[in-house]
């Protein structure tokens, strides 16, 4: 039952960051969008070059993925591999390490969960200092996940 109660919650916190991600990509038809959710489809630490020319994708998206990454300059050197094949922005999700519950929902990788501070001084060091927003989804409360929106131009006024 327990377990249930979690596998549910997490969905939730996907469907809500599924939702913040369409969101931020606005609802303009006909933009492409790139969604990397899956180890597998990330370039090696070593070489960090996705396979796309640049700007191939209006919108990129990287879900729970850049704390998998290794250190704090391959997560850079990550992000700004994702600004170069987006043409309008990136939106980059990750649990927070700060979570009561992370160690539990991710025993193999707790330790390299990303806290906002952390992900602050990521987009500090970016080149062209973008316009960038922090956002976050609660489980029981708290934030389970930070978002990271990064826009290659002018971000879109707030509503």
């Amino acid at each position: 039952m327990p377990f249930d109660l979690i596998a549910r919650a997490q969905r939730t916190c996907r469907q809500r960051l599924a939702q913040a991600f369409d969101d931020f990509c606005g609802d303009a038809t006909g933009q492409s969008r790139l969604e990397l959710a899956d180890a597998a489809k990330l370039p090696s630490r070593e070489l960090v070059r996705l396979p796309y020319e640049d700007g191939a994708f209006d919108w990129v998206g990287c879900h729970e993925l850049i704390e998998t990454f290794g250190s704090h300059e391959r997560q850079v050197r990550l992000l700004r591999e994702l600004l170069r094949i987006a043409r309008l922005g990136i939106f980059v999700s990750t649990p927070n390490r700060g979570h009561p519950l992370a160690r539990w929902l991710y025993p193999q990788r707790h330790a390299q969960l990303l806290d906002a501070l952390t992900i602050k001084t990521m987009v500090d060091v970016l080149p062209g200092r973008p316009a960038w927003k922090l956002g976050h989804v609660r489980l029981a409360g708290f934030k389970s996940h930070y978002f990271l929106m990064v826009w290659k131009g002018v971000p879109p006024p707030s509503p």
